[in-house]
């Protein structure tokens, strides 16, 4: 959350966003330090849908002694497509900042809420298939995905539901830089590893780092064999063009290794959990909903004060400044979100 963040306040004060599209060529990142800057922030819509998948599979077993699946599934769906609802309105008021893209105002928008929302959906259908189905199921969408973008939708397609579900794109009916199959595929994967973690807590974690390692071993061979990554071509003599990867829809390249970072990361922060350094983080993350809404138009509000584009460090400064805004706020939230009502509306911001 703290790099979807960074992501954030690049685009909207450094006002720079690069588009790693599967049919275009890569951007021009112009400097190793604007690339790290975009790259570390590559695990962060990966990362939402492996933990919202892993979150369903632990609140599915906390909840199925206390009440029915039926009524787990009920909750889950409800959930799902308030994230739905959420990502349109997300936009609404930033697009006032710009009375030009008012026109645009009833466009269906397919964020990374529409993605983890749909999800969810059909998260909420699977809480009964075992984990190592689950688990086959997710590769499967994944590899899925990626063979129907890289054969069947190669050319520019502007059907709506293209968008919706398999590749990026724009018409006048739909906005769409995160469609639902390849996240759903991530997300199902995570379900099967929440599976793993309640089976077996210490197990779970005592491997993540061998999973990490193991998946960044298969990126390395991708790169090798040029594969995976649709029609990018990976050049060992350029540090960029190797670590470059086509996130939009995510390659097998890029799944392999944003999974791979983000297991080692599990397993590194699961050892230093109890140290107090990782507070804030643990308040943010009690409100994603509530941060994710707060950040992002917390720095619009500051990119109007930025007239133009500003330094990169300018730019990490004003990204911590604005988590040490953001802090004190959350944290209130949490403390007020604890004290509602178990089905209070509020308990799912």
């Amino acid at each position: 959350m703290v790099l979807m963040a960074k992501g954030h306040c690049y685009s909207t004060i450094y006002q720079t966003h690069f588009t790693e599209s599967y049919n275009g060529d890569l951007p021009n990142y112009g400097s190793m330090a604007v690339f790290l800057t975009r790259w570390v922030g590559n695990i962060c819509a990966p990362g939402f849908a492996l933990l919202m998948g892993m979150s369903i599979s632990i609140f599915t077993a906390n909840k199925i002694k206390i009440i029915e699946n039926q009524s787990i599934t009920a909750q889950l769906l409800k959930r799902g497509v308030l994230l739905i609802v959420v990502q349109q309105l997300l936009n609404i008021p930033s697009l006032f900042f710009d009375i030009n893209n008012l026109d645009n105002i009833l466009v269906f928008r397919g964020g990374t809420l529409y993605a983890l929302g749909f999800s969810m959906i059909i998260g909420a259908l699977l809480i009964k298939v075992s984990k190592q189905r689950l688990l086959l199921l997710g590769c499967g969408v994944v590899l899925t995905n990626y063979f129907i973008s890289s054969y069947f939708l190669v050319h520019p397609n502007d059907n709506p539901f293209v968008h919706l579900l398999f590749t990026p794109g724009v018409n006048q009916w739909v906005s769409v830089n995160y469609p639902a199959f390849p996240w759903l595929g991530v997300s199902i994967i995570g379900m099967a590893m929440g599976g793993y973690l309640i089976e077996d807590k210490n197990r779970f974690i005592n491997n993540t780092w061998k999973i990490g390692i193991t998946l960044l071993l298969l990126f390395v061979l991708l790169r090798a064999l040029s594969w995976g990554d649709y029609n990018h071509i990976a050049d060992t003599s350029s540090l960029i063009n190797y670590l470059a990867i086509i996130k939009y829809p995510p390659s097998i390249a890029f799944i392999m290794i944003t999974l791979g970072m983000l297991s080692l990361l599990f397993w590194l922060i699961s050892k230093f959990d109890s140290y107090s350094i990782l507070n804030p983080l643990i308040v943010f993350g009690k409100v994603p909903l509530f941060f994710y809404f707060a950040h992002y138009y917390l720095y619009i509000v500051i990119s109007k004060f930025t007239k133009h584009a500003i330094s990169l460090s300018a730019m990490y400064v004003l990204w911590i400044v604005g988590l040490i805004i953001l802090y004190p706020v959350c944290k209130y939230y949490a403390q007020f979100k604890k004290q509602q009502a178990e089905n209070s509306f509020w308990r799912l911001l």
